[in-house]
């Protein structure tokens, strides 16, 4: 990642623009702590190996073309620790969806609201968007914790909406519109 384009948060905190080299370090990111992501990530089982994650990015990449999609890779220092997008854009509407995953050793610190809160601005302020949304497991403490630091307002719980892992899991949604950030 020495001269990846990087868009700095903090001092050792950065957004980075994903390219194929990095699925290598990102399989290594996700298999080094599993049963943390496991838990409400549904993709955990399938990345036995750097494939998956650089069939992931190519995707990605293809969305960012189209205007549906935008990764960023979440660094401290010059390590991975993390991803974070904006999915299901909808140009027409001006709005978008948030997801984000961190690893386990970088929880508790901060990190994932600084970087929420600096891809709300990319969104609102460089994208033209009005509305983000957050989808979190009704489980997912630090998830849902994330949304409300940054201002996000809690809509509802869909329950049973996704299945993971042969599991109905319930999602609490949130929202946040352009007027509301600061």
């Amino acid at each position: 990642m020495k001269h990846s384009f990087c868009l700095e948060i903090d001092e050792s905190l950065s957004l980075v623009q994903p390219t194929l080299e990095m699925a290598q370090e990102l399989f290594e990111v996700v298999d080094s702590d599993r049963e943390h992501l496991r838990r409400f990530l549904d993709f955990v089982d399938s990345s036995t190996s750097f494939e998956p994650q650089e069939h992931y990015i190519k995707m990605k990449l293809e969305g960012y073309v189209k205007g549906t999609d935008r990764l960023f890779i979440i660094a401290f220092g010059q390590k991975i620790i993390g991803c974070i997008d904006l999915h299901f854009i909808d140009a027409a509407n001006k709005k978008a969806e948030l997801g984000y995953w961190l690893h386990s050793s970088q929880t508790n610190k901060g990190i994932m609201t600084k970087v929420v809160k600096k891809v709300c601005a990319i969104g609102f302020e460089d994208m033209g968007l009005n509305k983000l949304s957050i989808r979190a497991d009704t489980e997912n403490k630090a998830s849902n914790a994330v949304a409300i630091k940054n201002g996000f307002s809690f809509v509802g719980t869909d329950k049973a909406e996704v299945i993971m892992y042969n599991e109905f899991r319930d999602l609490n949604k949130y929202s946040l519109l352009k007027a509301d950030f600061n």
